[in-house]
Formats: structure tokens, C-alpha cells, sequence
């Protein structure tokens, strides 16, 4: 096991003893699609098998703004990747929902970019689209993790009612009819899938999909990891957007989450640390959210780390949790009717 997965296992602890900023991220409904849902299911006499009440409440009561979608680091090392300096970063989402129990996400998606800059503030950032002809010298990612995870395969044994009746004579006569049942296997799992976005690489995009078969939602609170290149003693941002869709097709986004700001260690040494936090999780540097800074808790600085070969799945855990006796549809084998 590599230094980097011992310095996180058994660290998924109570989140009480947190000591990294919380994220939060508003959740924004789609207010087009919400009419458009509301007006679909007013008109409706009775439920239909798409129809959920509770999530109708909510599009009713706006219950859902009440919501947020939040991100917490995990662990930040400074260290190199092929012998170019490179910053380790493992992140939390958590999806759970104020009605968290019996109102679940279908799909969501989200994504990191890394930019550039040289601001010592993460409200600073430089946003400049100018055209720049000189090479590009800023953050890339050489490593993501999950790449592709294929969670528990559900079965269920669909029916499907198939019937016909052709009349005889032309008008009032007898007729032949018949009806018969079809049935067939259909299969569901949870889905998680990476990819890298940008030239140069500098965002990362994952999808989530949950088990349509088992219907459980996406799995609340999944595990990411990226390794970003970046140049040497540069500081770099990374930015969030993360959305999802609601059992009943509403599509949200969160809104109004903090850039994080990285720093190696001579970036933040100059800063001095009279205003900054202390923490285990961060190793070789230093990160701002707002205008707070969190440093590393080591007295001793130790040499930088090789991250190329960092063990993504032991730092994040996800192909473990997902396929585990727990996992999103784990023996889970179902039956409905089609007719």
C-alpha cells in the first residue's frame, strides 16, 4: 500500500471531527421543466407508475431549495508525478437530501476544472479569455479516479401483456381475440464513468446513474480523486458544477460553491501562518476556500511524494463500497408487470 492510502484509511470518520471546509453548493431547479412537470401531473386523474407524491409536494412547496448538494476535501499532497512537480486531491460529494430516507437523485453529474493563476486570494481568480499565444504552463491532469466502476447487476423477470381481437362480422358480430404474457429479463446497474475534458486536459466530468432495475438513486456520497499537474511553485484553482435529476425527471444544479486555491510550499511560506489552520489532510502545501487558509499540521516537512504511484481506489474506496455486500443493488432480484 502506498504512504498516500496509509495517511487516509480509517480517516472516514465521524463528520463532526471534520477538519476541512464544507462546500455548499444551493440547489437551482429547473423552473421551466418544473411547470412543465407540475402541469403534466395536475392534468393526470390518477397516478401513473412515473408518478411519486412526496417529490409532487415538493414541486408544489419548493421544497427542494431547501436542499443543497456540499463537497469536502479528503487529502491534499503536494508531491510530483513523473518528476514534475503535481498536487494529489481527494474529494467528497454528498448528495443526501433534506428528505434523505424516501427522496432519491436518478443521475447526476460532476465536474472539476483546474485553472492558473497567480492571485493569493480564491475570490481573486483571474478569468481573463484572452487569446495567448505563448505556451500554456498552467495545471493539467495526468490521473482521475473512478475511471469506470459497473456496480451490482439487478435482474428482474419483466411481463409483458401482449392481446389482439379482430371482429368477425362487420358491424355487431362475434369476434376472435386472444391474449397471452410475454416475459423477459431486464438488467440494471449503478454506473459511474470518468473522462477528461479540455486541450489541455484541464477538467474531469464524471456521470452517475443509478440501478434502474433496483431503483435505489445514485450512491450519496461518493469518493473522487485527481492528480494535476502543475508548474513549478504555481499556484492553481479548482472550480466545481454538479447536477442531477430527481426521480420524476427534474433536473437541479448546485449553485454558489467556493474555488479552492492550491498552493505548494513555498507559495504559502511567504504568506506566514498567523491566519491559517492546521490539518492532517494536507501534506507539502496549502489550500484556501474564501479567505481562509488550511496548512499542514506536520511540524517536519517530509520529501515530496510520488504520486504516480498513489493507489487511487484504496485513497477513495469506491469500487470496494459499490461492490460491496451493501452496494447499490447488491442481491437484489425484481418482477413487474407490463401491459
Amino acid at each position: 500500500m502506498s504512504k498516500a492510502a496509509e495517511m487516509v484509511q480509517g480517516e472516514e470518520m465521524d463528520d463532526e471531527e471534520e477538519d476541512t471546509p464544507n462546500i455548499v453548493f444551493n440547489l437551482e431547479e429547473d423552473l421551466n421543466r418544473k411547470d412543465q412537470l407540475f402541469s403534466f401531473r395536475k392534468e393526470e386523474s390518477t397516478p401513473t407508475k412515473d408518478y411519486h407524491a412526496r417529490e409532487q409536494q415538493l414541486l408544489q412547496e419548493g421544497k427542494l431549495g431547501n436542499s443543497e448538494f456540499s463537497a469536502r476535501l479528503r487529502k491534499v499532497i503536494f508531491g510530483t508525478f513523473d518528476g514534475q512537480p503535481a498536487c494529489l486531491i481527494v474529494f467528497r460529494v454528498d448528495f443526501a437530501t433534506v428528505k434523505k430516507g424516501w427522496f432519491r437523485f436518478r443521475n447526476a453529474t460532476i465536474e472539476a476544472e483546474f485553472e492558473e493563476t497567480s492571485s493569493d486570494s480564491a475570490e481573486t481568480v483571474d478569468d481573463d479569455d484572452d487569446d495567448d499565444e505563448d505556451e500554456y504552463n498552467g495545471p493539467t491532469i495526468c490521473k482521475f479516479y473512478p475511471e469506470l466502476i459497473r456496480g451490482h447487476i439487478s435482474s428482474a423477470a419483466q411481463t409483458y401483456g401482449l392481446g389482439f381481437e379482430v371482429p368477425l362480422a362487420p358491424v355487431g358480430g362475434a369476434a376472435i381475440s386472444a391474449h397471452w404474457d410475454i416475459t423477459g429479463p431486464r438488467e440494471g446497474l449503478h454506473l459511474i464513468h470518468g473522462r477528461l475534458m479540455g486541450s489541455p486536459e484541464t477538467r474531469v466530468k464524471w456521470t452517475m446513474n443509478e440501478n434502474e432495475v433496483s431503483k435505489g438513486g445514485i450512491y450519496e456520497q461518493p469518493m473522487f480523486a485527481v492528480i494535476v499537474r502543475q508548474s513549478q511553485d504555481q499556484p492553481f484553482t479548482m472550480s466545481m458544477k454538479i447536477k442531477a435529476t430527481t426521480y420524476g425527471g427534474l433536473p437541479v444544479t448546485g449553485r454558489g460553491g467556493s474555488r479552492i486555491l492550491f498552493k505548494p510550499s513555498k507559495a504559502y511560506q511567504q504568506l506566514g501562518k498567523q491566519t491559517a489552520k492546521s490539518t492532517a489532510r494536507v501534506t507539502g502545501g496549502s489550500f484556501e476556500v474564501g479567505k481562509q487558509q488550511w496548512i499542514s499540521s506536520q511540524e517536519t516537512p517530509k520529501a515530496p511524494e510520488d504520486l504516480s504511484v498513489a493507489d487511487l481506489e484504496a485513497l477513495t474506496e469506491m469500487r470496494s463500497v459499490l461492490l460491496s455486500d451493501q452496494g447499490p443493488g447488491a442481491g437484489q432480484s425484481i418482477s413487474s408487470n407490463v401491459n
